[in-house]
C-alpha cells in the first residue's frame, strides 16, 4: 500500500526559539498558516485549532490534538477540518545548527479515497507555510 506522506525541509537564519514562536504564536501564524490564527495550551493531549474567516463572513476551521511535544524541538499533532472523515498527522522538528534552524516536516495524510489528492494539496500548502515561515521569522526576528 502507498505512502502518503509529505516530507519537507526548509533551513531559517534564526534561532530555534524564534522559529517556534512563530509556529505556536497566533500572531505569527496568521501570517504564515493561510490566515489561520493557531490556538492551543501547547501540552501534550490538549486540543490544536487553525482558525480563520474567509471573505469575512465563512469560518474556517482545523481541529486536532497534541500527540506530542518538546517545547522548541518538536511538534506532533493531529489535524481534520469538519468536512474530512481522514486526519492527518503532522510532525515538526526543529534543529538548530551554526545559528540556523533546520525545520523538517512530515505530513501523513492517510489513505484510502483522495488520499493522492490530500497528498498534492499538501505538498503545496507545506511548501508555502515554510517559505511563509522563512520569510517572516527572518524579517521579524533579524539578528
Amino acid at each position: 500500500m502507498k505512502e502518503y506522506i509529505v516530507k519537507q525541509e526548509i533551513v531559517i537564519n534564526s534561532s530555534a526559539e524564534n522559529v517556534w514562536r512563530a509556529l505556536t504564536d497566533p500572531e505569527y501564524t496568521q501570517r504564515c498558516f493561510f490566515g489561520c490564527r493557531v490556538y492551543s495550551n501547547w501540552n501534550t493531549g490538549d486540543s490544536i485549532t487553525f482558525k480563520r474567516m474567509i471573505l469575512w463572513i465563512f469560518p474556517f476551521e482545523l481541529k486536532g490534538k497534541i500527540l506530542r511535544i518538546n517545547r522548541g524541538s518538536l511538534l506532533n499533532y493531529s489535524l481534520k477540518n469538519s468536512k474530512s472523515e481522514t486526519e492527518s498527522i503532522v510532525i515538526i522538528q526543529l534543529t538548530e545548527k551554526n545559528g540556523n534552524t533546520i525545520v523538517s516536516i512530515s505530513d501523513d495524510v492517510g489513505q484510502g479515497e483522495g488520499a493522492q489528492a490530500r497528498y498534492n494539496r499538501s505538498v503545496k500548502g507545506w511548501n508555502k507555510v515554510l517559505t511563509g515561515l522563512k520569510r517572516t521569522v527572518e524579517n521579524d526576528f533579524a539578528q
